[in-house]
């Protein structure tokens, strides 16, 4: 785990500030299937500000448990005791208890090259599941280019720019894209092939019709008619002037100019 980069979104992810103010038992468990830049993080957000649907944060994500051993000083932390602790700490009164995971994190974690029974029967064991997607993956893979390249994951981050200079290839954009594009295909044939029951929300959706989409997942949770009043919008995008020129970069590296042109 040394040397593994804890942004300042890291830090606030785990938090104590976070934690709920009582350890409650587990009752009902969900987890956000995603990929990187997908929006899961407003998801996540939102959902945490209901206090209703604990903090599904991506607690697979190895810098959370890099910084966890930093902050107990407890160099050896096993993953497994480190979701007992966020556990205790990250589920709301009601019981529920909540996690996002990229599709490669959860590979990761079971040790498996593709898709076996014990992935199946991991993602069984939740109660309920989410699919984050994104239409438009160009967006979305220049995104984690730049944060790649920043080590900025959110317009939180006290070092965050809208418009950062910064020097990106568009070679950097297409192989984020070669990622994100894994990711969600790996998702898609486990989804489909394990016939997973999940309730699917589109980033460009959340984004542009928020309150409709945000209630759709609770009640896909089973607990929309204990939210007293949705939460507002937490967190804004990112994207700037920046990845308005990657996508026309981008787009000319890939030969497709014109046809953006066409088309927008």
């Amino acid at each position: 785990m040394a040397n593994i980069p804890i942004s300042e979104k890291n830090r606030r992810e785990l938090s104590p500030e976070r934690d709920f103010p009582v350890v409650t038992p587990v009752a009902k468990r969900y987890a956000i299937l995603s990929s990187p830049r997908s929006g899961s993080t407003l998801l996540g957000r939102a959902l945490y500000e209901t206090k209703l649907a604990g903090d599904p944060q991506e607690y697979f994500n190895p810098p959370l448990l890099a910084l966890e051993r930093e902050q107990t000083g407890n160099a050896t932390l096993s993953l497994n005791a480190f979701m007992r602790a966020m556990e205790a700490r990250r589920t709301s009164a009601n019981g529920v208890f909540g996690m996002k995971m990229h599709y490669s994190q959860l590979l990761g974690v079971l040790r498996a090259r593709k898709p076996n029974e014990n992935v199946i029967a991991y993602l069984r064991k939740f109660d309920k599941l989410i699919w984050m997607r994104r239409r438009d993956r160009i967006r979305q893979a220049i995104s984690q280019a730049v944060g790649m390249r920043t080590n900025v994951w959110s317009s939180e981050d006290s070092r965050f720019e809208r418009d950062p200079q910064v020097n990106i290839h568009p070679y950097a954009c297409i192989r984020a894209l070669n990622a994100v594009c894994q990711e969600d295909a790996g998702w898609q044939q486990l989804v489909k092939g394990a016939n997973l029951e999940v309730h699917e929300v589109w980033y460009e959706d959340l984004v542009s019709d928020y309150e409709p989409q945000l209630r759709g997942v609770l009640r896909h949770l089973g607990i929309e008619q204990s939210i007293a009043e949705i939460p507002k919008q937490p967190i804004e995008r990112q994207s700037g002037p920046l990845n308005e020129r990657l996508r026309v970069k981008v787009l000319a590296y890939l030969g497709l100019s014109d046809h953006a042109r066409h088309h927008s």
